[in-house]
């Protein structure tokens, strides 16, 4: 059972039954709102959604019970899966981003926001590819937006404000998408600060000691986060 290894590192482990699967949550206009506060660090989300910052709140509040772990999974390249949940741990609450490789059961942590500060997960190129990837249950700018908290990167081009806006745009914003964005994109710095990336023996590599990505990794994992992605 996929995440069954995950839940049993915990101590004491957690029960398998909390696992929520959020997909039908996207649906809900509370959700981006609330999910670009809590994940992506923008306070201006719930301006730009036209709703009521206290409505946001309690929604995202909701998202973060410690009786239930919600979970979006996504699909990425080779039968590889990304999955987002929210860790509400005790005393340990954040979100991971769980790589399940395929054929496996077993999944490698790619980030951790809160609680570890593991990442980043991918170089902004890689998010690109990886958001483009036909998916029949998720749009592009819903790829885009759920994966973009696991970015670090310190070369973000000139135009990623303007794709980030159009993202948030089509997910329901109505205003302020070009503050939205740049919230999200700097949103990253809360965890591990700017992220330079280089090439190791061909793989791309990430300079910051906390990234899963780093120069000391193993090959193995590094062609394995890399072919993921889209590389």
């Amino acid at each position: 059972m996929p995440l069954l290894g995950y839940l049993n590192r915990f101590r004491p482990p957690v029960d398998a039954s909390v696992l929520v699967d959020a997909t039908p949550w996207l649906t809900d206009p509370l959700f981006w709102p609330a999910f670009l506060l809590s994940v992506g660090g923008s306070y201006t989300a719930a301006v730009a959604f036209d709703l009521d910052p206290a409505d946001v709140e309690v929604y995202a509040e909701e998202m973060h019970q410690h009786g239930i772990w919600p979970v979006i999974s996504l699909n990425l390249v080779q039968g590889h899966r990304m999955h987002i949940l929210f860790r509400n741990y005790e005393d340990d609450s954040g979100w991971d981003y769980l790589l399940q490789q395929t054929g496996s059961d077993d999944v490698i942590t790619a980030a951790s926001l809160e609680g570890g500060f593991h990442g980043p997960a991918l170089a902004w190129p890689e998010l690109v590819r990886t958001a483009s990837q036909p998916d029949p249950k998720h749009s592009q700018a819903e790829r885009l937006l759920l994966l973009l908290p696991a970015v670090g990167d310190a070369a973000i081009p000139r135009g990623a404000n303007q794709r980030v806006a159009a993202a948030v745009t089509a997910v329901g914003a109505q205003r302020r998408q070009n503050e939205v964005a740049g919230e999200l994109l700097a949103g990253s710095n809360r965890f591990w600060g700017d992220s330079d990336w280089t090439e190791q023996e061909g793989l791309p590599v990430c300079l910051g000691h906390h990234s899963p990505r780093h120069l000391e990794a193993p090959a193995d994992r590094l062609a394995l986060l890399a072919e993921a992605f889209g590389g």
